[in-house]
């Protein structure tokens, strides 16, 4: 495995766990609208902000990877 390789399956893993927090965002909106409370607290601001963390953190690896290549 060479470097261009592991930046390829980093930028892949932050992108797809990414966009899972994304689809997370969407859930807990459409509850909030449908008056479905969870037992656990979930601190909303703290949660974008690592989505975005990791969406920008991928989309960077991405880029890199194909710079390399």
């Amino acid at each position: 495995m060479n470097i261009s390789e592991l930046l390829f399956i980093a930028s892949m893993i932050t992108l797809i766990v990414g966009f899972v927090g994304v689809v997370m965002i969407i859930v807990l909106g459409v509850m909030d609208l449908l008056h479905i409370h969870l037992r656990v607290y979930v601190n909303r601001k703290k949660y974008i902000r690592n989505v975005i963390i990791l969406l920008v953190a991928g989309g960077l690896l991405s880029t890199a990877y194909l710079m390399m290549k």
